[in-house]
């Protein structure tokens, strides 16, 4: 049996090389990822593929590891499992596959629907025999719409019969994105009508003052009970809804001069009835 002495410097270079003479691949996919709502999480899989060419004859370890680069400060990636290790053997090469799950959590809020890039970076230092190798996937992550509603501030009105009023309406917007807001009548009024200005938009954490015109057909007074439509801009599959009342009267022109006089004549003709009931006495 022959028999072969490896030098000791040779040994102790060996290990400070972190490829031998093995080629390697490494292949690394993920899933896209839906919009992430505030502190939620997405789930996510991904698959890394190592692969080696012809000599790997002796079967020697070697450990893969996954990171996350260019991660936004809104967003925690975490990546199960974050390294492993595998042993390429094979005189004529081979592969590995290996399933990896990512978890995507929006702990901070950030805006709607902006597009980060996260990148999934996945490695190994290869091994005495086996080439070091690595791959980059990179991920477009957004924050989901949080809708946090809205708050309106409105005023009550008070009108003469066929005038109108303008009313203002102050509409905060809380969510994390930009709003359009739509005002109607929830129920039809008997006493007013009421027209609106038309689809407005609401930037994101702002009020906005809207203006709405009400017109008295009947003398009356009413609760108009408002409904104010809102949903993100160019969702508007994410559409709801607020409500709001506002007290509207209305009066006619005179009425309490002519209640006045009323009262006068009636009082005249009462007199004029005792006068002439007592003569006849």
């Amino acid at each position: 049996m022959l028999k072969f002495a490896v030098p000791l410097g040779l040994i102790l270079i060996l290990p400070a090389v972190s490829a031998g003479f093995v080629s390697s691949d490494l292949e690394l996919s993920v899933d896209s990822p839906s919009a992430i709502p505030l502190n939620d999480a997405v789930n996510i899989n991904g698959k890394i593929n190592f692969s080696w060419g012809f000599g790997a004859v002796v079967p020697i370890p070697l450990s893969i590891y996954i990171e996350t680069e260019n991660v936004p400060d809104w967003l925690s990636v975490s990546i199960q499992p974050s390294s492993f290790t595998i042993t390429p053997v094979g005189w004529r090469g081979g592969s590995i596959e290996k399933d990896i799950k990512i978890t995507l959590r929006a702990k901070e809020e950030a805006p709607a629907f902006v597009t980060y890039n996260v990148v999934i970076h996945a490695y190994t230092n290869g091994s005495l025999l086996i080439n070091g190798a690595e791959a980059r996937e990179g991920l477009n992550v957004m924050q989901d719409f949080h809708d946090a509603g809205i708050y309106v501030e409105a005023e009550n009105v008070k009108m003469k019969l066929h005038d109108s009023v303008e009313s203002i309406l102050n509409i905060t917007n809380n969510c994390n994105a930009p709003i359009y807001v739509d005002i109607s009548l929830a129920n039809e009024s008997k006493y007013f009508e009421i027209s609106t200005q038309a689809t407005q938009l609401i930037p994101s954490h702002s009020t906005k003052p809207i203006k709405m015109s009400i017109t008295a057909k009947k003398i009356g007074k009413e609760t108009l009970p408002l409904k104010i439509t809102y949903y993100p801009v160019g969702h508007e599959e994410k559409k709801n809804f607020a409500y709001v009342n506002i007290t509207a009267e209305s009066y006619g022109e005179g009425t309490s001069l002519k209640a006045i006089s009323i009262g006068i004549i009636i009082i005249i003709i009462a007199s004029i009835i005792a006068v002439v009931v007592k003569k006849k006495r």
